[in-house]
């Protein structure tokens, strides 16, 4: 089964994390403090709960998603990840220095992600060294809710890398 790191666990990161999981993949959530970690974790099982009182998820749908939940602290906890998703603050300084400890540690192959609005793709892929592996998977929020998810192609990025991307958002239901 694959696996994401979404890196960033506010409102955006953790809503992405509960699309993750819902739909099969394992998911390794971070963030700067374990603290913000575990309350995103507890956030998302209120939500599921709540799809299951309402009859829209199974509840064994939504004990298989919280299993697939893996709160982690070490940039080694993440080098089997397909896939790195971004979802910390608007500041590409921010960005860069959160990010790059994390990416040699990641598989050649991986899709690195970022789920910003605002800042350049491309550029943001240049200052990690990995401007062939990089797009935008821009999430509306809320991320459970919202369907519509933008990819976004740097100057640079690997056209497979862009396809894997919409492939993934589609498998998510978006």
């Amino acid at each position: 089964q694959e696996t994401i790191c979404v890196l960033g666990t506010g409102a955006m990161g953790a809503g992405i994390a509960q699309v993750a999981a819902t739909h099969g993949w394992h998911v390794r959530l971070m963030d700067r403090d374990m603290e913000i970690v575990n309350q995103a974790i507890e956030g998302i099982s209120k939500r599921l709960q709540r799809s299951v009182d309402k009859g829209r998820l199974e509840a064994s749908e939504a004990e298989a998603a919280m299993g697939r939940l893996h709160a982690v602290s070490q940039a080694e906890d993440i080098s089997d990840c397909s896939v790195l998703l971004e979802a910390i603050v608007e500041h590409m300084d921010s960005k860069v220095e959160a990010m790059q400890p994390l990416i040699k540690l990641l598989p050649d192959d991986s899709i690195i992600a970022t789920n910003t609005s605002s800042l350049p793709v491309t550029e943001l892929g240049e200052r990690l060294g990995v401007p062939t592996r990089i797009c935008g998977m821009h999430f509306f929020n809320p991320a459970p809710v919202m369907r519509l998810v933008e990819v976004i192609k740097g100057r640079e990025t690997d056209s497979r890398v862009v396809d894997r991307a919409v492939d993934i958002a589609t498998s998510w239901g978006k």
